[in-house]
């Protein structure tokens, strides 16, 4: 029996390995014949450098993009070469340039916005390539001949520029065309632009007596927990916070490390012994000052007590022949190697050249670098102890503290949207992908995030204390205006007024002939002075008038009005300048709505 059921079971547990081994083979077959590879390739690994919503930026059209850029940069001014720094620059700002237009390329597509063959042909027509428009053979006189021009068209020999033209403008016209079309959009009310105009122009004469709360040196004595508890159930309103989030950033600087170093010295030590036998030749092959290159190494006459020479060049040429070639020196910019180009003892002062070699940062060193943080990600995103970790790699860890995610600004980081976007869908815990910026590589980790909305009390208990005291002073800031007020009133000349309050530091002052557009010492809280100037009638002191930090006394004296004739006259310009104010609004405020349509997946950090 037991015999009968053990081949019962076995026939079934040989079934059941029979199945999972076909189920393996099948997949181990299929994966062969697809050449399905187990391990996720990840983005950057295929050569993407980033993800615009579904669209990717792969390295050839980037690179193109930089190369074009530092190109034209080099043509306008005229330079060989750019510093590294300078060319880190142009490859963010040309990155951030490219996300934008394929952002609005994406939206044009969406909407149905493209060029036709003949609008094409007709831009061509109407705006020829800039490879061409830089050919000296089509120019005449000076001038581009644009008659020849219209005559190559149909060369097949420029085909392949015409071709290469044509597909950017079907890339970038319609991504204009759509920005173009929503900047049409923001309406701008006549009437509205005429009240403003009318709140900034109207001339006052006026006189104000200001007291900000802070200035009052009373504090409430004998507070208790109860009494900030229900001044903070009361006033809930002002404890809300925004939406905000604390993270943990490691940042790794792109510096030079010690490979670096030692390459630089080793080039300093070959220029300086060619310098010593041809001084001139060393200067153009390796020097990497461009303000003395052309002139020689010059840099100018030095008396020997000189406070810019560092102290070892001072030591070495204060005692050198006129011709001695001196160095290299380590200064904290590179290597330098001196010579003493002429010497006047009349003045004690010598001229001097220098060769400058700088200790760059390498490719290899740079991918060290990333290489580094690279595993220092791969465990961070699996083990829990992220400040444990970063110790063992040698990274400094800053935590942002709790900070507001409407704001666009990150401590440590500063505006950077690609992030908050990532904090916004990111779970406590996680940790972000490399984050590329010019000078350096950085790693967050989400360690809290809050909604919006109103913290316990015991959270803001220290800010409900702040409140509560400035309440306090507030109402007692009331009550003392009220009695300078009834003091005014009853013949109390305006000048003698700090005098009686030496304590207040108040604000006192007059003016003629003031608008909303002038300067005003002593007025804080400028916008709300003069809307209530707008409001009170003249004659006799008004108030006090409460704002957010301090109270108003005032005495409108008279109102100059201005003329509508006079904005008729100035219309057309205030008109487009308000178009511009309005439409930068807009498209500040879109600009966020784009991003989260099309949100930017950065990848340059594991690439670059």
């Amino acid at each position: 029996m037991a015999i009968r059921k053990f081949r019962e079971s076995f026939k079934w547990l040989i079934w059941l390995v029979a199945i999972a081994f076909v189920a393996w083979l099948g997949l181990e077959l299929g994966a062969n014949i697809l050449n399905f590879n187990w391990t996720r390739v990840k983005p950057w690994q295929e050569g993407i450098v980033a993800e615009i919503g579904d669209y990717q930026l792969t390295i050839q059209e980037y690179d193109a993009a930089v190369q074009r850029a530092v190109a034209e940069t080099l043509a306008v001014r005229g330079v060989e070469s750019l510093s590294p720094e300078e060319e880190e620059a142009i490859r963010d700002a040309v990155f951030y340039q490219l996300v934008d237009l394929i952002r609005w390329r994406k939206l044009a597509e969406k909407h149905g916005i493209k060029l036709s063959d003949k609008a094409v042909l007709t831009l061509v027509a109407l705006s020829p390539p800039p490879a061409l428009l830089r050919d000296t053979t089509l120019n005449k006189n000076g001038q581009f001949d644009y008659q020849r021009y219209l005559q190559i068209l149909n060369d097949k020999r420029y085909a392949p520029i015409f071709a290469a033209y044509e597909q950017e403008l079907r890339r970038a016209v319609p991504a204009e065309i759509t920005r173009g079309l929503f900047l049409k959009i923001p309406s701008i009310s006549r009437y509205e632009m005429w009240k403003e105009y009318e709140r900034n122009n109207t001339k006052y004469g006026f006189s104000f007596i200001n007291l900000v709360y802070s200035q009052i040196q009373d504090t409430p004595t004998g507070v208790s927990e109860a009494q900030l508890k229900e001044f903070y159930r009361k006033n809930k309103k002002e404890f809300r916070k925004p939406p905000r989030a604390n993270l943990y950033i490691v940042r790794v600087d792109k510096v030079p490390l010690k490979i670096d170093s030692l390459q630089a010295k080793e080039l300093a030590e070959t220029a300086y012994e060619e310098a010593k036998t041809n001084w001139e030749g060393a200067v153009k092959v390796y020097s990497e000052d461009p303000a003395s290159k052309d002139r020689g190494g010059v840099i100018g006459w030095f008396a020997i007590d000189d406070q810019r020479l560092p102290p070892e060049i001072a030591a070495a040429v204060k005692n050198a022949d006129t011709g001695a070639v001196l160095g290299p020196f380590l200064l904290p910019f590179g290597w330098d190697i001196i010579k003493v180009v002429a010497r006047d003892t009349a003045s004690d002062s010598l001229q001097l050249a220098h060769i400058l070699i700088t200790v760059k940062l390498s490719q290899q060193s740079k991918q060290e670098i990333r290489d580094s943080l690279i595993s220092f990600l791969e465990r961070a995103k699996k083990e829990k102890d992220f400040l444990k970790l970063a110790k063992e790699y040698g990274f400094r860890v800053d935590s942002t503290g709790l900070f507001s995610l409407s704001d666009g600004f990150i401590p440590f980081v500063g505006p950077d949207r690609a992030l908050l976007s990532w904090i916004k869908r990111a779970k406590v815990g996680e940790v972000s992908d490399i984050i590329y910026r010019p000078q350096f590589y950085m790693v967050a980790k989400l360690i809290d995030k809050r909604e919006a909305g109103v913290p316990p009390y015991e959270e803001v208990k220290e800010e409900v204390k702040r409140k509560y005291v400035l309440n306090y002073k507030r109402q007692k800031g009331l009550s003392i205006l009220e009695e300078i007020k009834r003091k005014l009133e009853s013949g109390v000349p305006l000048d003698s007024i700090p005098n009686l309050y030496p304590n207040l530091r108040l604000g006192v002052g007059s003016e003629d002939s003031a608008s909303a557009n002038a300067f005003v010492r002593g007025l804080v809280a400028k916008d709300l002075f003069f809307s209530l100037l707008k409001r009170v009638k003249s004659g006799g002191w008004r108030g006090p008038y409460d704002y957010k930090n301090g109270a108003y006394l005032v005495f409108k004296r008279y109102e100059v009005p201005v003329s509508e004739e006079e904005f008729k006259e100035k219309y057309q310009v205030l008109l487009s300048q308000e178009f511009q104010k309005v439409a930068m609004k807009f498209m500040g405020a879109f600009s966020q709505e784009l991003e989260d349509l099309y949100p930017l997946k950065d990848y340059r950090g594991y690439i670059y």
